[in-house]
């Protein structure tokens, strides 16, 4: 009998081959496991300069309009 260690290594290789067929073929629950998949084992992307990535980093980046936020606030009560 295999030992313990490589049953769950071939266990997680089946289920990270199925995720990620799953997402080739648009599945849209995949996607959640799929980064449910990566966020449990702790896997971390860097964006490169010139990758897709770095491209929506840079158009998520709303530090510039700090200044420009106005501040909500709670309405006195009506009583």
């Amino acid at each position: 009998m295999a030992e313990l260690s490589e049953l769950y290594a071939e266990m997680h290789e089946l289920v990270a081959e199925q995720v990620l067929e799953d997402l080739r073929d648009g599945d849209r629950k995949a996607r959640q496991e799929a980064m449910q998949l990566l966020k449990q084992n702790n896997v971390t992307a860097t964006a490169a300069e010139g990758s897709t990535l770095k491209k929506l980093k840079n158009k998520l980046d709303f530090s510039s309009l700090a200044d420009k936020v106005v501040p909500l606030t709670v309405p006195p009560s009506a009583s």
